[in-house]
Parts: structure tokens; C-alpha cells; sequence
């Protein structure tokens, strides 16, 4: 046990106190906020060109509709300005463009922009619907009299929103309302960590098997610490090193997105300006209005959380587990990175369909699909936690942590079988028939 716990603590202390695991540490949380604050970060610093343009409303019907902003300003001339004169001179005058109007704005060519460079996509789409709304009211005026009620009822049409309660019911006779878009957040966000958790993490303990079969290093090591201590104790030191990287990812985050809120105040990117962001315009008012919010929060302590930690914990530990004794077996058998994609990819391709399944999960959390993914132990750790917000029965997770656990014992065990002869043999790439027989050696 006390070179168990030598060779964790060198695994972990080495790999903390490297420059680029500090810097790491620090920089990414601080690009994960800059990126999620960058919309909001432009529109605050971005300079905005003024454009000022001339408008010439030879119908005098429509100029009324055209409002000032901060970035566009319409200067009105008289609607006899002929509109030679004013090709020639409209930039000498200060201004940016200038406008014709000749008609109703649902004839095309009734409404020309004229400039030397091409209008923003944002000047552009703020004219339209300057226009838009005036053509709304022509139509509206036909109907002299009753254009007061058709307001309120386009009004009524437009902010139409069902509301649908979803009740869980429960054994304890404790209904609670529940909402499948923050299942499907927890369950994505839980997925997700686990995917790139056993990736990464797998990865290092090949690659440090590896470097130290390489450097002959582990021919000292192996005189005075038993194998299978030394490949337990290199997973188990990366794990705790990624749960402190991860740890300290969370926290940085968490501080830097309070700091920028303080920072950044109430500011709101105005998605309405943008070309095709009408959905996001709609999706923006519905996260700020504060019932959202709270029924967000409602729905969000609906879910067993507890629940949801604890077997996060056990899919994480037992999914590592699996998966980094696998990996510390490739590496005790390669010599170099060219040798180890043989012995990769049957590895890897678990945890890509894994994750497929998990999404396909999300929409049929009931399915066969989901069920058989979230039992079979290269899938489950994935799969069940893309499961769980939506009330799985305990039969079936008792179920799938005792078929991951037996697994990962017995990769263990074989790994451990295969590590201690593999990390001493040297410039052959064994076969899998070798590695076989290296496991039925006996001690």
C-alpha cells in the first residue's frame, strides 16, 4: 500500500506541477467566458459606422416610418431633388447614401438605395422593416373602422404560448411538475463530461506507460514495486490530477462569469439587427422574462439532483476505471505512437457509439436501444447518464453499475496479467495471439 500511494502521489505531483498543466488550469475557463461573453463583448466595443442617408419621398406616404438610430440617421429632401443632381453630390453633402421612393413597397423598384460601397446587412434589414411596418398599415387601412381590433387580435396571435404542465408522477404520492428540456440539459452536460473525461484521461495513462517503457525508466521502478501497483497507481494519480483540473476549471469559471457579469452590467446583444435571428430574438425574451426563469429553477429542483451526483460519480469512477486499464494495457505493449492505432481504435469506436446512443437517448430515453446501451459496460457510464433525468428504474441501474463493476474488475485483472509482462518487452509489436498467452502465464 505505501508504494501504492508513492507512485500516486508521483503520478499526480509531476503532472500538477507542470507549466502546462498550470497554464492550462488558468487559460481555459478565461477562453470558454470570452468565448460565451464574445457576442456581448462586440456589440459593447465594436464600433458601429454612422450612416447617414438622404431620402427623397416623392409619395410623401412613407417617411414618417423611418427611424433614427444610433448607427443610421435619414436626412428628408424635398421630393422634387432630381436624382442627377444628387448622384453626383450626395457624398459632398455628408452623406452616405441616398434614397428614392417612388411607391408602394410591395412593387419591386418602387424603393432604391443608392451608395459607392454595398449596405450592411444591418442598415439593409433595419429599412425593410421600417417598410414592412408601413405596408402592415396600408393593409390595415383598408380596413377603415375596425383597424383597433385587428391590432389586438394580431396582437393576441403573436404573443400566443400554450402551457403545458408535465406531472412525474411518483411512488411516494409526491407529484412534481417536470420539464424534458432541463432533463435533456442535465443529461447532456453529464454525458459530455464523462465522454471527454475517459478519453483524455485514457489517452495520458497509455502515453505515460508508454514514455516510461521507452525511456527504459520502468526497469528501475519494477525492481522494488510490483507491476500491477505501479499501473494502478498511474490511474489512479491522472484521475485525481483531472479531477483537480476540473475542479479548478469550475471554480475560475464560475468567479470569471461573476466578475464579467459585474462588469458587463445588463447589456444585451441585439440579435433583432441580425439577418435570420427572429428565432433567437424570440428565444432571448423568453429567457429573460423572470416566469421563465423561475419555472426554469422550479423544473430544475423537480429533478433528483442528488440522485443524479452520486450516480454520476459511480459512471465516472467505474467508466475511468474500464477504460484506463485498458488503455495502460496498449501502452504496456507498444513501443511507439505509430504502433498503438491497431490497439486504439477497437477502444475508441465504444465510446463514439456510446455517445451516438446517448443522443438518441434523449428522445427515447425508454427505448431498446437506450436500454441494451445503458447495460452493456463500454456504453453505459454515457448512455445511462443521458437516461437517468427521465426516471429510470432502479432495477435497471442496480443492474448496469453491477455488470460495469464485474467488468472493470476483470479488465483490471487482465490488464494487470499483461502489464507486467509487456512493460519489459522491448522493439516487437506482439500479436493479440502473444498477448493471450501473456495473460494465461501464471505468476
Amino acid at each position: 500500500m505505501s508504494n501504492l500511494q508513492l507512485i500516486i502521489g508521483r503520478e499526480y505531483w509531476t503532472r500538477v506541477k507542470k507549466k502546462s498543466f498550470i497554464i492550462v488550469s488558468l487559460l481555459a475557463p478565461i477562453g470558454m467566458v470570452v468565448l460565451m461573453l464574445m457576442p456581448t463583448l462586440i456589440a459593447m466595443f465594436g464600433s458601429s459606422e454612422d450612416n447617414n442617408i438622404a431620402v427623397v419621398d416623392r409619395t410623401d406616404c412613407y417617411s414618417q416610418y423611418l427611424k433614427n438610430t444610433d448607427s443610421m440617421r435619414f436626412f428628408f429632401l424635398p421630393s422634387d431633388t432630381p436624382e442627377d443632381s444628387l448622384r453626383n453630390t450626395f457624398e459632398g453633402m455628408g452623406f452616405d447614401a441616398y434614397m428614392y421612393i417612388n411607391g408602394s413597397p410591395d412593387v419591386k423598384d418602387n424603393i432604391r438605395i443608392y451608395s459607392h460601397t454595398i449596405m450592411t446587412m444591418e442598415t439593409e434589414m433595419a429599412i425593410r422593416s421600417y417598410f414592412n411596418d408601413a405596408l402592415r398599415q396600408k393593409y390595415l387601412s383598408e380596413y377603415e373602422g375596425h383597424s383597433s381590433q385587428i391590432d389586438s387580435l394580431f396582437a393576441r396571435v403573436n404573443s400566443a404560448h400554450a402551457e403545458i404542465a408535465s406531472v412525474n408522477i411518483s411512488d411516494s404520492d409526491v407529484d412534481k411538475e417536470s420539464s424534458a428540456a432541463v432533463g435533456m440539459i442535465v443529461a447532456s452536460v453529464s454525458m459530455f463530461l464523462i465522454y471527454m473525461f475517459v478519453l483524455m484521461s485514457g489517452s495520458m495513462v497509455m502515453n505515460s506507460v508508454m514514455d516510461e517503457k521507452t525511456n527504459r525508466i520502468v526497469e528501475i521502478i519494477v525492481s522494488s514495486v510490483r507491476p500491477f501497483d505501479m499501473m494502478m497507481g498511474k490511474i489512479i494519480g491522472i484521475a485525481l490530477m483531472m479531477l483537480t483540473q476540473i475542479a479548478i476549471w469550475v471554480v475560475l469559471s464560475l468567479v470569471i462569469m461573476v466578475a464579467a457579469s459585474m462588469f458587463i452590467g445588463p447589456q444585451v446583444v441585439d440579435v433583432s439587427s441580425v439577418a435570420g435571428m427572429e428565432q433567437s430574438q424570440e428565444a432571448l425574451a423568453q429567457v429573460t422574462d423572470n416566469g421563465e426563469i423561475a419555472n426554469f429553477l422550479q423544473y430544475f429542483k423537480s429533478i433528483n439532483i442528488f440522485q443524479i451526483l452520486t450516480l454520476f460519480i459511480v459512471y465516472f469512477v467505474c467508466g475511468y476505471l474500464l477504460y484506463a486499464s485498458l488503455f495502460a494495457c496498449i501502452g504496456s505493449v507498444i513501443d511507439s505512437p505509430q504502433d498503438s492505432q491497431q490497439f486504439v481504435l477497437p477502444l475508441t469506436i465504444p465510446i463514439i457509439v456510446a455517445l451516438y446512443i446517448a443522443i438518441y437517448a434523449l428522445q427515447n430515453p425508454s427505448g431498446d436501444i437506450a436500454f441494451w446501451g445503458s447495460l452493456f459496460p463500454f456504453t453505459s457510464p454515457i448512455v445511462m447518464m443521458a437516461r437517468l433525468p427521465f426516471s429510470v428504474p432502479v432495477w435497471q441501474i442496480v443492474l448496469s453499475i453491477a455488470i460495469l463493476i464485474a467488468s472493470f474488475v476483470f479488465t483490471i485483472w487482465f490488464a494487470g496479467r499483461v502489464y507486467r509482462v509487456g512493460i519489459l518487452m522491448y522493439g516487437k509489436k506482439p500479436s493479440m495471439k502473444e498477448i493471450i498467452k501473456w495473460f494465461r502465464q501464471s505468476d
